[in-house]
């Protein structure tokens, strides 16, 4: 140990020890932080895809509809309102596109977070080789 400085060291795979820098374990930290990231958008996907399931399925649901003058309670944040078959079709519609939105600017995000990922894992890996884990599935 020299100046009270501590280091770290991974063994390669020749089983000889390689020192762990600072930028090192900057880039192990950054993996690690996208990676969590990557399973909160994951999460976030699956919920916004089952938001958009259900609200196609509402949408077929108000074309079922016989009586065109019939109103539809449509949920307005805790309240709901009653609308014509046509506004109430328009609100559904408009809430789709957003839900199709979301759903396409999540996928964007995880893939610009998976390809950071496999830019430090390459990274990581040229200098420790298989004598670091860097998962991404965990």
């Amino acid at each position: 140990e020299s100046g009270g400085k501590m280091t770290t060291m991974y063994p390669d795979e020749a089983g000889m020890d390689k020192e762990v820098t600072a930028g090192d374990q900057a880039d192990i930290n950054a993996f690690s932080k996208l990676n969590v990231r990557y399973h909160e958008l994951e999460d976030d996907l699956k919920v916004k895809k089952e938001e958009l399931v259900n609200l196609q399925d509402c949408s077929n649901e108000l074309l079922m509809i016989l009586d065109d003058e019939e109103l539809v309670k449509v949920g307005v944040g805790e309240a709901y309102a009653d609308l014509n078959q046509e506004e109430a079709q328009e609100h559904i519609n408009g809430l789709v596109e957003i839900a199709e939105q979301s759903t396409k600017d999540l996928e964007a995000e995880m893939s610009e977070v998976k390809d950071k990922m496999k830019e430090l894992k390459a990274r990581l890996k040229v200098k420790f080789g298989n004598s670091i884990n860097l998962e991404e599935d965990e």
